[in-house]
């Protein structure tokens, strides 16, 4: 897609950027980040018995002031590095981890760090400005003026040189001015502390210089910047001040970039003037265990730091800000900027905001429902008074409410999976915690929810003939509308845990029981075996269907026998009960069978976006 909006060339621009500062964001404490013996392991293979060792006891320091760079072939350990010091990963790790010589408080380092992942995703069908007021809100709270949260933005984007796309949409930006917006949003409260995955991944040459010229306008102001890379181009690479090369979970080299050669070159290893120094030692070690294992040893897996003392922006870290540091941190307390209920109105007004511009969606969804709606009026068209259609009656009310079960299940289970990266990101970095986001989400498309399923509801009940009676009408659009409620919320249970492929087969998987169990007992309703009531209990769509079957048959006068002297359900009660369904009322279940869902879903939900993290909501 082309952009919307001009990226500055490099010979113009590319020196400008440094000269910027982030003067209306105070200037934090250095952290420096220690780490020593770390060693990460998973399990794999059949029954996952076997052990893997992805890290091997390595040891390193990045300092504060420094744009620090892991290297190394794939599979090397590079992002399950940066995923254990960012916290991201926190099971399976053994070894300290220290942050100005104190080890480190993971809820405390949370709050001063910020982690960009590889996957630049970001919020559709908004514009930047956009996205970066809903950051202010969120990340710096109530306390800051309209006025200081719009400087702050608009000093944030002139430094990163996006001012000019700051009223064009997230979906019309270059990949690297996605890769721009993504550190924008997490600068907005000043982390001293920002971990990259892969910043220049998918970039062209210009773009790369681009972001290697914000992170040296970050790290001149004694942040620590450390981020994954893979085989940069000589005019990037000799812009980092320190590199950390891994070789299937070990550290091969430490220390500064000019270093490099001169080591190699020390231990009789000439580097070719054809390669950078990160090409040579990345194709040395690749797939040779014995050049790796020699490197390793001269720097004893990361505890020596081979690095000259005339690097300009090596700050080391007086005791005086160390103190600064930890008093900051002991003083601040781990709850957010925003309350609850503020994080609710900025998350929900964000996704009504996407959802008011999402037309093609919302048109889609309005002519599915109008064509579904129209099609089963048209199969049951005025059966709702005729004895000899009593069980086509039924098979109306099931069609009707199994049309809200499919719909609202298979929405969020293809949906929302690429909504769950966005909000992996969001929640990891602290802009808000799981329940508001939840909440949010439950009452986006309610609006939605409710005025396309009175469409179908009105449509439907209206050609088949049923009651004109105002209670029963709503009691039947009551027990559609709060099934279609309960199973978005399984729905979003599903896309939460599963990606669109797998989401689509384990939610019909789930779907089927539930219908079937829902059904279970038609013609012999009153013979139903006592533990098959309780099984069928399962299925909060039985209570949905009963509570459906309930508004249209029940105190109901008898039906008209048009073509048959003997009309065996003219009674509607004889069809209640042939179904199982006579003098049962179940509106209130389905009220509690809702929070129920709703409940479970915010626990698949909270178990999924956590993993391995501590629970700050």
């Amino acid at each position: 897609m082309t952009t919307l909006c001009n990226t500055p060339s490099e010979p113009k621009d590319g020196k400008k950027l440094l000269k910027k500062q982030l003067t209306r964001i105070a200037k934090t404490p250095p952290v420096n980040i220690e780490f020593q013996d770390l060693e990460y392991s998973v399990r794999e293979g059949g029954f996952k018995r076997d052990q893997k060792n992805i890290l091997k006891s390595i040891s390193g320091k990045f300092s504060a002031g420094e744009l620090t760079a892991i290297l190394g072939p794939s599979g090397s350990g590079k992002t399950t590095l940066l995923n254990i010091l960012a916290g991201y990963v926190t099971s399976g790790v053994t070894g300290t981890i220290s942050v100005n010589g104190r080890p480190r408080n993971l809820k405390q380092f949370n709050k001063i760090s910020a982690y960009i992942m590889q996957d630049d995703l970001l919020p559709q069908l908004m514009t930047v400005e956009e996205l970066m007021m809903v950051a202010t809100k969120l990340k710096l709270g109530d306390k800051i003026t309209i006025e200081n949260k719009k400087a702050t933005i608009n000093e944030i984007l002139s430094v990163l040189g996006l001012d000019v796309c700051r009223n064009v949409r997230t979906e019309a930006l270059s990949g690297g001015q996605r890769k721009r917006l993504s550190v924008a949003l997490e600068l907005v409260n000043n982390p001293p502390v920002i971990f990259l995955d892969e910043p220049t991944s998918g970039l062209d040459t210009v773009c790369i210089k681009q972001s290697i010229d914000i992170f040296e306008v970050l790290t001149a102001q004694g942040r620590t910047v450390i981020c994954t890379i893979h085989q940069p181009p000589a005019s990037i690479f000799q812009r980092f001040d320190q590199t950390y090369f891994l070789a299937n979970g070990i550290c091969v080299y430490n220390g500064s970039t000019p270093d490099i050669v001169p080591h190699l070159s020390s231990i009789g290893i000439v580097c070719p003037v054809t390669y950078t120094p990160a090409e040579y030692i990345i194709e040395l070690v690749h797939d040779n265990d014995k050049y790796a294992n020699d490197l390793s040893s001269t720097v004893q897996n990361g505890k020596l730091n081979k690095r000259t003392m005339n690097i300009s922006r090596l700050i080391s870290v007086p005791q005086f800000e160390k103190d600064m540091c930890e008093e900051i941190l002991e003083k601040s307390n781990f709850n957010f900027p925003t309350s609850f209920w503020s994080q609710f109105y900025i998350l929900y007004s964000r996704m009504l905001l996407q959802l008011s511009r999402n037309r093609t969606g919302m048109g889609l969804q309005l002519f599915s429902h109008c064509v579904a709606g129209g099609l089963l009026g048209s199969l049951f068209f005025g059966i709702g008074n005729n004895a000899e259609m009593a069980v086509e009656n039924f098979f109306f009310c099931l069609s009707v409410l199994m049309f809200f079960i499919f719909t609202y299940l298979m929405t969020p289970a293809l949906t929302y999976p690429s909504e769950i990266k966005i909000l992996k990101r969001e929640y990891f970095n602290r802009w808000y915690s799981l329940k508001p986001y939840y909440l949010a989400v439950t009452f986006q498309n309610m609006p939605l929810l409710l005025t396309l399923g009175i469409l179908i509801i009105l449509v439907t009940y209206g050609l088949s003939f049923q009651p004109v009676e105002a209670s029963r009408f709503f009691y039947f659009a009551f027990a559609g509308l709060l099934l279609a409620v309960a199973t978005e919320g399984l729905g979003l249970a599903v896309g939460s845990i599963f990606n669109v492929g797998n989401g689509t087969v384990v939610a019909s998987s789930v779907a089927a029981p539930l219908i079937i169990l829902c059904v279970y007992g038609m013609g012999y309703g009153s013979t139903i075996e006592p533990h098959m009531k309780i099984i069928m209990g399962i299925s909060y769509v039985r209570f949905a269907v009963v509570a459906g079957m309930t508004a249209i048959f029940e105190n109901r006068g008898p039906f008209d026998c048009f073509n048959e002297i003997y009309c065996y359900y003219k009674d509607p009660n004889q069809t209640l009960k042939d179904l199982g369904m006579l003098n049962a009322s179940y509106g209130w279940n389905m009220l509690g069978l809702v929070k129920l869902i709703r409940n479970y879903g915010f626990d698949f939900f909270k178990r999924q976006q956590q993993g391995q993290k501590d629970d700050w909501s």
